[in-house]
């Protein structure tokens, strides 16, 4: 069953799949070991969550997440309906965590308000990489209402950070260059993170975000300023 979405105020969505309902606590025995200081439900989303990015939600069956988990694929029904239910969990951890409208309209300079967007959408991913990533994978090139929500999710981000970049030029702070361009690239970067980053990797989550951040306002700055 395709899933399908709604848009709330903000632009936020709600996919209409199952209803969820809170999972048992434990964690499988076997299987991989992704997250295994969470609850048994959370530990099998972060295992489904690599399932999908990986087969697609089409391609997908309770039978891969379930042996991949490390259980039989009964012992998934005492933690999700469906397939559609743990999609739904799953996306439920990042839509409307992030108004990058709302952060770009803040009474506050230009530099400041696109560095605060840049920590926002790589907090939010450094926590949800897979997540994240199963919009612009996945959810992106679905039909429907879904789709054009995730695609409108990366307009917005592209907007808001076009936004700042021309304020920012503007003011001085930020060097000459094609709007577009350079909007498209920063955001090229951000997104890019859901492929490589993963949890307990060499580089901590606090520092990638202070590298990058770093990096984008860096190359953003008009020479000799401080912004």
């Amino acid at each position: 069953m395709s899933p399908k979405a709604k848009a709330g105020a903000g632009g936020s969505a709600k996919l209409s799949m199952s209803k969820t309902k809170p999972g048992r606590r434990g964690r499988p025995r076997q299987g991989k070991a992704v997250a295994r200081d969470l609850p048994r439900d959370e530990e099998i989303l972060k295992i489904a969550a690599e399932v999908f990015y990986k087969l697609g939600f089409e391609g997908t069956k309770l039978d891969d997440i379930a042996r991949e988990a490390g259980i039989v694929r009964g012992s998934l029904y005492h933690y999700f309906g469906s397939k559609e239910e743990i999609y739904q969990r799953l996306v439920d951890n990042v839509v409307g965590t992030l108004d990058v409208e709302e952060e770009a309209s803040r009474d506050a300079p230009p530099a400041e308000r696109l560095e605060h967007i840049l920590r926002a959408r790589l907090k939010l991913t450094v926590a949800y990489p897979t997540e994240v990533g199963l919009i612009g994978r996945q959810l992106a090139r679905m039909d429907g209402e879904v789709g054009e929500w995730a695609r409108n999710f990366r307009r917005k981000h592209f907007a808001a950070i076009r936004q700042l970049i021309v304020a920012g030029q503007k003011g001085g702070v930020f060097r000459a260059g094609d709007p577009d361009i350079l909007a498209a690239t920063t955001l090229g970067l951000l997104v890019q993170v859901c492929d490589w980053y993963r949890p307990g990797g060499r580089v901590g989550a606090d520092a990638l975000i202070e590298e990058m951040v770093e990096f984008v306002m860096g190359g953003l700055r008009e020479p000799g300023t401080n912004a």
